[in-house]
């Protein structure tokens, strides 16, 4: 078998031109497309309706990045190969960190089995290449093997998920492992190979436990057109960069061969076979098209020997026997090598693996270790009609260079039914069987999927931002189409979202996920951003915004109750849990109240601290990775916060403790060590935004009141530098003092939990001012709202209170001028606009509404309704996009005092 293997590279491998690089695409499979700021996020699935869903291609500009990564990897893995003398590495290491990650299933790789029967073929695969005789008498000349431009080119990869990376030949450095070969030639004058080393030994040899401990070379591509994906090499799987997944993980595949009415990519299986059968039969060359005409000629009977099974046939074991092909060599080397892979009893499913290994080997060598990478890889979920398929009884025709026909069996050649495919329908361009190409093509697939252009898909475009990671984004944006079209690209305002209750249902239930909420409510920042009205009214200096999850609670178990001192005792009969003190009854229903309602008793109990620690690491977390990625943010960007139900008391829990201004040896977060407690969050707060916030009731009952911070520097504070003083604000650690320059209350009428807090800065103050209404996008935001915003009910525009001012309006009487104390006013004006430059906290949002509401009905979604709300987006984008100080308020969010209002209360 060696010396057939052997002669089989030499006439037919290394006699001609090694194919052309396959012009691969990297898919991914996820209902959410990363690359579109626009793009509608449906309802996520799992299980097996995600795997349904059909894949996805990277951008250009992402796949580029993407093969380029691939290729680097192979090399610098080829080399950490030949350095440590390796032929395999298990992948059990890498295969434990993705299961740690949430990913579901298997992500091994198509192109990937076990280093075991990796390793046996790479023997075979380099053995065959290291013994390729010397030239014989009637040989003129032998052309050499080409060896790598480095030793990184002389190692095989090892066996680590979804990466078919395989040794080729060295010119220093190839063993002889199979003892099984008879003795090797003496070296002749042509002969660049150093037969004398004794490498092979290191296979056999325990490792050192230094060198165990080493993990094979691996990468990270950031994709996505704003960065907030990566694509992990080798194991093909793209996560978020900035929060932990849950379910929110998709298998990358990497395509080499396409279905030809649709441009997704064949499974990695049946590309790998479709390779392994185009190098074998040299399609690519001029003997293939001879052939081919040959076979027109002859008929039936010369269709059939162009046929390629896609599965190899078990081979029968005769040690010298083997069927020659039409050239006179032993023809299927990838039949006789997956023999020698399988073992008995082995089910056809795993027969086929072995056939995938041996055929990767085969591309591999054929190609060579410098040369490109003609191998699918990537799980495959998805096929041509949905499921995937091996297609194991299918025979192959390659109509040319770049296009083949996977035919079933009774769509085969045959003399006994004068069936001639080829003939009479491939060559004549008819449809017959499942049509492929090798190679991805751009200009098909827009024609077969053209972009929908539309109003809000540019306002989006326009507004979208993006991480930089590695490539700044203005720099990028002239090569890259996706973010071409962005006004500002660069992030400016980063917007980190802290959640509320019910994120431990998630777990079971992916729909309640917030990450999904935040995809869509990015998406809504983008559009808003790119609007026109919107934009004209940014400060000078705004970028674009980013608007990142927190996701605190997932690292958190709390069910157990703990220690009620925070000591650990011995077990006894007194423990208790959860499950302990839950009926059996209604399961369902109780499950999803311990899983949305516990956290507030948690929260008042002794587990606050630890609720509050969460909060603060996964905050810290994510500002560091974003510094981290984004050079100079720490400098010069600008961070904001919104909490939603109780993430908005955590928030004023954490921002009442927090430090006025961050100590300089924390200003730079990336070079700090985060696995050291810090009580505090790593960041200036600019605002501050709660949404269906109880903060007003926790305000109650700590007996506390709303304070601006004493010496906190903030552009109202610096043009009214006489109320920086205690009378006027308050101290650290004084509960709802908060180092913010504003903080906005958004109330949805509907909304159950959420309380007002105006008054907790001034209870007259309060009820000095009209109630606020959020400015509807139907309504005129900037300016004046004229008499249509008016009438149409809008809320608070500075002109509205006076458009229809009484003639002869009426002077306070001298017992009111008595009994109004103006130094307390005066104080809690001045306290109201060092909390908020608009002069009030409380904003109302419009939701509902309608002769046929149901009050009880809509109350239900009204909780978690406030990230699909328009105004709701466009207040988050104008009030941190605005110019700072009071100057730079809009009209419609100012505070307008009641007319005439007593002061009944003071």
């Amino acid at each position: 078998m060696a010396s057939g293997a052997r002669q089989y590279i030499r006439n037919v491998l290394h006699h001609t031109d090694p194919p052309a690089p396959v012009e691969a695409r990297f898919f991914y499979t996820s209902p959410n497309i990363i690359d579109d700021a626009l793009s509608p996020v449906p309802p996520p699935a799992t299980g097996k309706v995600a795997a349904n869903q059909p894949p996805k291609p990277f951008s250009e500009y992402d796949n580029t990045a993407l093969d380029k990564a691939w290729h680097e990897l192979r090399r610098k893995i080829l080399r950490y190969q030949e350095e440590h003398g390796e032929k395999s590495v298990p992948a059990e290491g890498s295969r434990a960190r993705a299961d740690s990650r949430g990913v579901q299933g298997d992500r091994r790789g198509s192109g990937s089995k076990p280093a075991a029967a990796r390793t046996s073929l790479a023997r075979l695969a380099a053995s065959s290449l290291n013994q390729v005789d010397g030239p014989s008498a009637t040989d003129t000349e032998v052309p050499a093997v080409e060896g790598p431009q480095s030793a990184a080119e002389g190692s095989v990869l090892p066996d680590t998920t979804g990466t078919p990376f395989i040794r080729a030949p060295s010119t220093k450095n190839v063993s002889q492992v199979t003892p099984r070969m008879p003795m090797r030639p003496k070296p002749q004058a042509h002969d660049t190979y150093t037969w004398e080393d004794a490498s092979h030994l290191m296979e056999h040899s325990p490792l050192p436990e230094d060198r165990r401990k080493e993990e094979t070379p691996r990468t990270s591509v950031p994709v996505g057109v704003s960065r907030l994906h990566k694509v992990d090499m080798p194991e093909l799987v793209m996560e978020p960069i900035y929060w932990t997944p849950i379910h929110d993980t998709a298998h990358v595949v990497r395509g080499t061969w396409f279905y030809q009415d649709t441009m997704l990519p064949v499974e990695s299986d049946v590309a790998n076979m479709l390779e392994v059968g185009y190098v074998e039969l040299q399609v690519w060359t001029e003997t293939w098209k001879d052939e081919l005409s040959s076979a027109v000629e002859v008929g039936a009977a010369g269709e059939m020997k162009i046929v390629h099974n896609l599965w190899p046939e078990k081979a029968p074991r005769l040690p010298e026997s083997r069927p020659t092909s039409r050239r006179g060599v032993p023809e299927d080397l990838l039949r006789t090598a997956t023999f020698n892979l399988v073992e008995a009893n082995e089910t056809p499913e795993e027969q086929r693996a072995k056939a995938v290994e041996a055929a990767c080997d085969i591309i591999d060598i054929s190609s060579g270790a410098g040369g490109s990478d003609n191998k699918a890889a990537g799980k495959s979920t998805y096929g041509r009609q949905g499921a995937a398929r091996a297609y194991p009884q299918h025979g192959v025709i390659y109509a040319n260079e770049r296009e083949a026909r996977i035919l079933q069996p009774n769509l085969l050649p045959s003399t006994y039914y004068g069936r001639r495919p080829f003939a009479g329908y491939i060559r004549k361009g008819h449809k017959l069987g499942i049509p492929v190409v090798r190679g991805f093509d751009q200009v098909v697939w827009d024609k077969l999927y053209p972009s929908k252009h539309t109003k809000k898909a540019e306002k989006a475009e326009a507004g979208v931002a993006s991480s930089a990671s590695g490539a700044p984004p203005k720099r990028r944006r002239r090569t890259d189409p996706d973010l071409a079209k962005a006004d500002r690209p660069t992030v400016s305002d980063l917007v980190l979202v802290i959640h509320g209750i019910g994120q431990q249902l998630s777990h079971r239930m992916e729909s309640f996920h917030f990450t999904h909420a935040m995809n869509t409510f990015r998406r809504d920042i983008n559009v808003e951003v790119g609007t026109d009205q919107v934009k004209a009214h940014f400060r000078k200096d705004m970028g674009g915004i980013m608007v990142l999850p927190v996701n605190w609670r997932h690292a958190l178990s709390l069910h157990d109750g703990g220690d009620s001192d925070g000591v650990e005792e011995e077990a006894s009969a007194k423990d208790f849990t959860m499950k302990d003190i839950t009926p059996d009854t209604l399961p369902s229903v109780r499950a999803i109240v311990r899983d949305v309602f516990s956290d507030v008793p948690y929260y008042m109990s002794h587990h606050q601290p630890k609720m509050i620690a969460g909060v603060i690491r996964e905050a810290n977390r994510v500002y560091q990775l974003w510094c981290q990625n984004n050079p100079g943010f720490a400098e010069n960007g600008r961070v904001h916060l919104i909490g939603h139900s109780l993430g908005s008391v955590m928030a004023i829990d954490i921002l009442s403790r927090q430090p006025t201004t961050i100590p300089d040896h924390l200003a730079d977060p990336t070079k700090l060590d985060l696995s050291i407690d810090i009580d505090h969050f790593l960041f200036n707060t600019s605002n501050l935004f709660l949404a269906g916030s109880p903060a007003g009731f926790f305000l109650l009952l700590k007996k506390a009141q709303l304070r601006p911070r004493l010496d906190h520097a903030s552009a109202t504070a610096d043009a009214d530098p006489a109320s920086n003083n205690l009378s006027v604000c308050g101290e650290r650690e004084q509960y709802g003092c908060l180092p913010v320059d504003n903080i906005y209350n958004i109330i949805n009428g509907y909304d159950p939990v959420s309380y007002r807090m105006n008054a907790a800065v001034d209870r007259s103050f309060a009820a000095s001012l009209k109630k606020a209404w959020i400015p509807t996008t139907a309504l005129s935001w900037f300016g004046g709202a004229g008499g249509s915003g008016w009438f149409a009910g809008s809320g608070n525009s500075n002109t509205s209170s006076v458009a229809k001012a009484p003639l002869l309006p009426r002077l306070p009487s001298n017992v009111e001028m008595e009994i109004h104390n103006f130094t307390l006013e005066e104080i809690a004006e001045k306290r109201m606009y060092l909390l908020n430059d608009n002069g009030q906290i409380d904003y109302f949002v419009r939701y509902g509404g309608g002769p046929l509401e149901i009050q009880y009905l809509t109350m239900l979604g009204a909780h978690s309704s406030y990230w699909l709300l328009k105004d709701f987006t466009r207040m988050i984008v104008a009030e941190v996009g605005r110019e700072m100080g009071r100057e730079g308020t809009l009209p419609g969010m100012r505070a307008v005092k009641k007319p005439l209002a007593r002061m009944k209360d003071v």
